[in-house]
């Protein structure tokens, strides 16, 4: 049977490498795919001169890199390689035949390796037996990163080829021992992630007898001085790996012995509250042991309590910094629970736990800034910030503005650390189901946001008269919960649109919400950090927003959306008239907004961030 082959190779940086391993595939492979995690180099324009098919992605791990790439070919018969690898003659010669007369599942050949300019032919690395042709709908990528392999399911029938992948790894010594260093901090990571155990015999007898079997049972002494070099430097990545387990092991011990505290009583649920979830979440998973301050009944406690985390309900209000009774209840919690790093969201909050936690001995107490509000020049704000906050998370750069808006010198600048909110992108993809449906012709507009002054909710019923003015089919959709429900409602009335507002309250599944929506818009007078604009973008939706200063930093104005004059309900109107006359416009703006998500806010990257912010680890 005669089939397309679609090559696929993942790319970083490579353009010393990838035209030497694309000219080898012409006449082979019949597309050739290419999955690049945002090279900085010349990569994409020497693939593109090859009229590859050349798609950016965000790297996550070899194993999934590859899996994602099989995904995006026409061809279920893949032929993977990487940049640095090279399909000899007699290979492309055996694969052409293959193409021809397909008769396997599977096929693997030969990896012949060259070192320092040497071709390497003995040690383990070769024959190194790679399956690198098959028909991908039956196995996988798996195995451990950076060490990945393809498993062909149970019955998959294979063929061997002649001929050799030729494979140019290092150009020095120096670029072998750097890569060494990362592969064995990856591959320990894999390790202790499945917990397998290492034992100090692990770290002297492993290396050694990698040492014993590379140089003199596969016969590296054949190879001469770089087969030695080679054999050692199995071993020494061999070592490297289990003793890096080893302190992986050693760091879980010291982490669980850390109680990191979550002081936050808002009594609604808003963008601070969600971060303290998402962050609360990512610490227990990281072996923190976690603990929880909330107001009872909460939509925070109820949720960090469901994920198993203990807690404690207590009411806090602006002046309970005042109650001595208040401040030494919460210093017994942190006494009692060992907490060791304390993390605040609101004002009044961070006053109360920070007093508490600074009699307490609590060592870090971090205070997360989510408003951009300017902080008041008071002597109790000088000393909380000067002498007992340890360091504050910024959402955006605004909020760091806004801090030292007041006075420049209330807290010194390397205590401010920007990072903004992080969006779990694997949650908001095309296979979410909306939560509500259009109706014939209907642009569907949404927003959302807790129902208070700040979020500027009027304005959006004042721009639904301008768009009842143009006769636009639309509904607008409002998620959230607060006390100007019922005033909101009886405002839509009297301007006559309450036929065409749903408010929806508290919304649990908030993709499904966006995966409804055509067009997303935000009024706030002020917003530390639009979560809920990063959410939309992430969800391929444009966005509208006033011009509140951290809006900038997310959308940009004319490619993800638009952004327009504060308080202006008239040119609120007129964008989302624009967007509503276009489709085209709404997809591009759309895909550029979920790309800019995709660069500057995941969940991945804040969360690593974040978690080195609050243990310290690059300092406070």
């Amino acid at each position: 049977m005669k089939v397309k082959i679609s090559a696929v190779i993942i790319t970083f940086n490579e353009e010393r490498n990838i035209a030497r391993c694309l000219d080898s595939l012409v006449g082979v492979a019949d597309e050739i795919v290419v999955v690049d995690s945002y090279s900085t180099d010349r990569t994409e324009e020497i693939c593109r001169s090859y009229n590859t098919v050349f798609i950016k992605h965000r790297f996550l791990g070899h194993i999934q890199q590859k899996n994602w790439a099989i995904l995006q070919t026409s061809s279920p018969y893949i032929l993977s390689l990487d940049a640095d690898e090279v399909l000899s003659d007699e290979l492309r010669a055996s694969i052409r035949k293959v193409r021809e007369n397909w008769t396997h599942d599977g096929y693997y050949f030969n990896r012949l390796t060259s070192y320092c300019g040497k071709w390497i032919r003995h040690t383990s690395w070769y024959p190194s037996r790679k399956l690198r042709l098959w028909d991908s709908r039956k196995g996988s990528w798996g195995g451990l990163n950076p060490h990945d392999r393809y498993y062909m399911e149970k019955g998959a029938t294979r063929q061997y080829l002649r001929g050799d992948i030729l494979h140019y790894s290092y150009y020095s010594v120096g670029e072998h021992l750097v890569q060494m260093n990362t592969f064995s901090t990856i591959l320990a990571q894999s390790y202790f992630e499945q917990r397998r155990k290492v034992y100090f015999f692990s770290i002297v007898l492993h290396p050694l007898w990698r040492f014993i079997k590379d140089f003199l049972l596969n016969a590296g002494f054949l190879d001469g001085y770089y087969g030695f070099i080679v054999s050692v430097n199995s071993a020494h990545e061999v070592f490297l790996k289990y003793v890096k387990l080893r302190n992986l092991y050693k760091k879980e011990k010291q982490r669980q012995k850390t109680t990191i505290c979550f002081f936050n009583t808002q009594r609604s649920w808003g963008g601070g509250e969600k971060w303290h979830n998402d962050v609360a979440m990512h610490m227990m998973k990281k072996n923190y042991r976690a603990l929880y301050v909330s107001s009872s009944g909460s939509p925070l406690s109820g949720k960090l309590s469901q994920l198993g985390i203990p807690g404690y309900g207590i009411h806090v209000a602006n002046l309970s910094f005042l109650n001595p009774l208040k401040v030494l209840k919460v210093s017994r919690i942190f006494r009692k629970e060992k907490v060791g790093v304390l993390v605040t969201n609101l004002s009044g909050d961070m006053k109360t736990a920070s007093i508490a936690g600074k009699l307490a001995g609590v060592p870090r107490i971090i205070y997360r800034r989510g408003s951009a509000i300017p902080v008041r020049n008071s002597l109790i704000n000088k000393h909380l910030y000067r002498r007992v906050i340890t360091g504050i998370v910024a959402n955006s750069r605004e909020t760091k503005r806004t801090i030292l808006a007041n006075n420049p010198l209330l807290v010194p600048d390397h205590k401010i650390r920007v990072i903004y909110n992080g969006v779990r992108l694997s949650s908001y993809h095309s296979k979410v189901e909306p939560l509500l449906r259009a109706r014939d012709g209907e642009i569907l507009l949404g927003s959302a946001g807790r129902l208070s002054e700040e979020k500027g909710h009027l304005y959006l019923l004042e721009m639904m008269q301008y768009l009842n003015d143009n006769g636009i089919r639309y509904r607008l959709l409002i998620a959230g919960e607060g006390r100007l429900l019922h005033a909101l409602q009886k405002k839509a009335v009297k301007l006559g649109v309450d036929k065409r507002v749903e408010f929806l309250g508290f919304v649990e599944n908030m993709p499904s919400f966006f995966r409804s929506l055509d067009i997303f818009l935000l009024s706030s007078h002020y917003e530390g950090f639009g979560y809920v604009i990063a959410e939309a973008m992430a969800s391929y939706l444009p966005v509208v927003a006033f011009d509140i200063r951290s809006s900038s930093e997310i959308i940009v104005d004319g490619e993800t959306g638009f952004i327009t004059r504060q308080n202006n309900a008239q040119e609120l109107a007129e964008k989302v008239q624009e967007l509503a006359a276009s489709k085209r416009l709404r997809t591009s703006m759309g895909k550029k907004g979920r790309k800019r998500v995709e660069e500057l806010f995941s969940f991945e990257k804040t969360q690593e961030e974040i978690q080195d912010m609050i243990t310290g680890a690059n300092g406070a």
